[in-house]
């Protein structure tokens, strides 16, 4: 059975062997004008800033304030993230085979769990981390912006994906440790549909939306 839901890790390397099992669970061509929009490499430095701040503000420390944290964090990646496209690259070539209603409803859940799954990343191993941004790749439709998290004893390559879209750079995937987590919802994806449908996959996500913890 598929595991769509998020575990605790208690090191970056079982955060590694989740990703890769993750939830065990484009298309027109847009120029970006410079002038018009934030470069890639702002456009994630000013995200990870934000997320940043919020972890590490004063007012807002301590697990009384986790799901306030949560909130936030969730609003900076819905606001960030490319989710028309990562629906699709997720689903591969089974969102051709789907009808509008079809398509809206993966969409709504794949954004709802991958939003709940990230952000409890995001809470537990962004925290006051230095981020180095190394280098940043311009292709015609894409980008990537490559960074290393430094912690002790470890640095951690995180790759991040862009796409031009409504005139400005969205993230689309994030690579890290060269573990794509729209690959690895792909891989997933496919397998429950091969094996059951995409009905079953539908109600897979439909019970994990409804698991998902509430803040009080």
């Amino acid at each position: 059975m598929v595991c769509f839901f998020w575990r605790e890790m208690g090191s970056f390397m079982k955060l590694k062997i989740c990703l890769s099992v993750l939830f065990c669970i484009i298309g027109l061509a847009i120029q970006v004008s410079p002038g018009r929009a934030e470069m890639p490499t702002a456009r994630v430095r000013s995200m990870l800033e934000e997320v940043m701040a919020l972890q590490t503000n004063p007012q807002l420390r301590g697990p009384e304030f986790r799901n306030q944290r949560r909130a936030g964090i969730k609003k900076i990646i819905a606001q960030n993230f490319e989710f028309n496209a990562m629906a699709r690259h997720a689903l591969g070539q089974h969102w051709d085979k789907l009808n509008e209603a079809e398509r809206a409803e993966f969409k709504a859940l794949f954004q709802d769990l991958f939003q709940d799954s990230y952000t409890k990343l995001v809470l537990d191993f962004l925290k006051q981390e230095k981020i180095l941004y190394q280098k940043e790749e311009l292709l015609q439709n894409q980008a990537i912006v490559k960074t290393t998290i430094v912690r002790v004893n470890e640095e951690i390559p995180v790759d991040y994906s862009l796409t031009p879209a409504q005139g400005e750079w969205i993230v689309e995937d994030v690579i890290i440790d060269g573990v794509s987590i729209v690959r690895n919802y792909q891989r997933s994806f496919t397998q429950v549909i091969q094996r059951e449908s995409f009905n079953s996959l539908l109600q897979k996500m439909r019970l994990q939306q409804q698991a998902i913890e509430k803040p009080s």
